[in-house]
């Protein structure tokens, strides 16, 4: 009889002691599947989250970090230098991370406010409530900005990749553009039908209100640095829209409205800042004398022209992680990739808790299953010694023997996993949530960051504004198929370690010696 045979009627004949095991496969089954249904759950949740998200990194200034230094020095000339030289993202470390494989697209923009010169903004349609541009009976004449322009030094900008942005007529600026500060731009499909505008059409923006321009003549100075002419070389349109529920949207000026945006090259922008800041800051100085006392001009232009922030949108978002660890290193002082990280752990923290106690639990469950079927086994072999003995002197090998112990085990084992998937499978979905309604409910730390609706700003956040709400509901605890092998795996691997050591107890057997020792 082989040792495979031996092992089912073992197991048949000695029903008591197989149900009891049974039985304790069975618990210790259920317990491992909740807490590793918890755990996965708990994974799983982040993770889907998370591809829900922009894929977006942003290398930016560390404001926090450089703000808390300056407020740490004491004397007023190192504040003051500390404001003058804040750090600025690298154009070359920006281009660098650009070109890692994993980027799809990024921005690299400068964004300002400025006015339409000859022709009109599309209306936000809050004029009669805005109190800084609409008609509310005010005898205040102040001129807002009714454009924005971006000035950009990418091609394949994030809004393009994204469908954000699509040109309907012309094209987007080339790289020809770019490296020859060509004086082109693109302006939305509404701003283009509100002045019957198209491709190659010249259009005239300006920097300061005509009042000032008007006060620039009068100083003798050249008013014409401050007003920049560019060829219309595209017309977009643009997915962004204005929400009228929204609080902002009461106060909004044209220039917030996404349909005044006007995109050019960032060289482009950079020369007309070269030829405008010198003549501004003579008519400051012209005009309020020495209280006027700005920075050097080489400092403005380059607060000016250098974006503030360089945008990155990955391919994958769980490539966000790997990505900021590889670029690091890059980054100079008080410089950082900012992923918005510190909101999704603020918010995962829930989660988090969930999948550490649910992975003790698990651990400790298979210890004390290892332990527990160890002892029993050992002590199984012990009653069993004249049988081993017979066994023995019957030419039965001790790996043979062995092996019909693990099989016997293996055998409970099996059927009290089956049925601990069986029932797991019908408390684990609401096990799960019960237990993450208390861990939510206890603890009342973790806020929302969810805004209460959308407006278009000129802050170029990027970042996918996300609720706790919204991520604990990817949280759903189920058996899948995976999570069975991994418990059959897990079953097999306790019954396996739960052998070995009793095992050594069969190997320094000797059949001559049980055979005298029981007689």
């Amino acid at each position: 009889m082989n040792f495979a045979k031996r092992a089912w009627r073992y197991v048949t004949r000695r029903k008591a002691k197989s149900f009891l095991l049974m039985l304790t496969f069975f618990l210790i089954g259920n317990l491992v599947i909740l807490g590793l249904g918890i755990s996965q759950a708990a994974v799983n949740a982040k993770v889907l989250t998370r591809m829900s998200m922009r894929a977006v990194v942003s290398y930016e200034m560390d404001s926090d970090s450089y703000y808390k230094y300056v407020n740490s020095l004491t004397d007023t000339d190192e504040i003051n230098k500390a404001y003058a030289s804040q750090p600025t993202v690298d154009h070359d470390t920006a281009m660098k991370i650009a070109s890692d494989s994993r980027v799809k697209a990024y921005n690299y923009n400068v964004v300002n406010q400025v006015y339409s010169s000859g022709f009109d903004n599309v209306p936000v349609g809050n004029e009669s409530t805005d109190s800084t541009g609409g008609d509310t009976g005010s005898t205040m004449n102040y001129q807002v900005p009714n454009l924005q322009v971006t000035a950009g030094g990418a091609l394949n900008t994030i809004e393009m990749a994204e469908g954000t942005y699509a040109v309907t007529a012309g094209n987007f600026y080339t790289q020809g553009n770019i490296d020859n500060g060509d004086s082109v731009c693109l302006i939305t499909k509404e701003l283009a039908d509100q002045n019957n505008f198209n491709v190659g059409d010249d259009i005239t923006i300006q920097l300061v209100p005509d009042d000032e321009i008007k006060q620039l003549e009068s100083t003798g100075l050249d008013p014409s640095v401050v007003k920049k002419t560019l060829t219309i070389c595209g017309i977009y349109t643009t997915t962004q829209e204005v929400d009228p529920n929204s609080e902002m949207y009461k106060w909004m000026t044209p220039a917030q409205s996404p349909k005044n945006v006007v995109l050019m090259p960032l060289s482009t922008y950079s020369a007309w800042m070269t030829e405008e800041i010198p003549v501004m800051n003579q008519y400051y100085a012209s005009q309020y004398g020495g209280v006027y006392s700005p920075t050097d001009t080489d400092t403005q232009l380059k607060m000016a022209t250098t974006p503030s922030k360089c945008v990155y949108l990955l391919n994958d978002p769980l490539d966000v992680d790997q990505f900021v660890q590889d670029h690091t290193p890059d980054m100079g002082s008080y410089l950082w990739l900012n992923a918005d990280n510190a909101t999704f752990k603020k918010l995962a923290r829930p989660l988090d808790t969930l999948n550490f106690f649910a992975n003790i639990i698990v651990w400790i469950v298979v210890v004390n299953a290892v332990i527990i079927i160890t002892l029993v086994t050992a002590l199984s072999m012990k009653t069993r010694e004249y049988e081993i003995g017979v066994l023995l002197s019957l030419g039965a090998s001790k790996m043979k023997i062995v092996m019909q112990m693990f099989l016997e085990l293996i055998m409970i084992a099996l059927v009290g996993f089956t049925l601990a998937v069986a029932s797991g499978s019908l408390m684990a979905g609401k096990v799960g949530q019960m237990v993450l309604n208390y861990q939510t409910t206890s603890d009342a730390q973790y806020g929302d960051t969810n805004t209460d609706s959308y407006y278009f700003s000129d802050s170029d956040n990027y970042f996918t504004q996300i609720s706790q709400d919204d991520l604990l509901s990817q949280y759903h605890v189920s058996v899948s198929p995976a999570l069975i092998a991994e418990i059959y795996l897990l079953g097999t691997a306790v019954v396996l370690i739960a052998i070995v050591i009793p095992s050594f107890m069969i190997m320094r057997l000797n059949p001559k010696q049980i055979l005298l020792e029981q007689n």
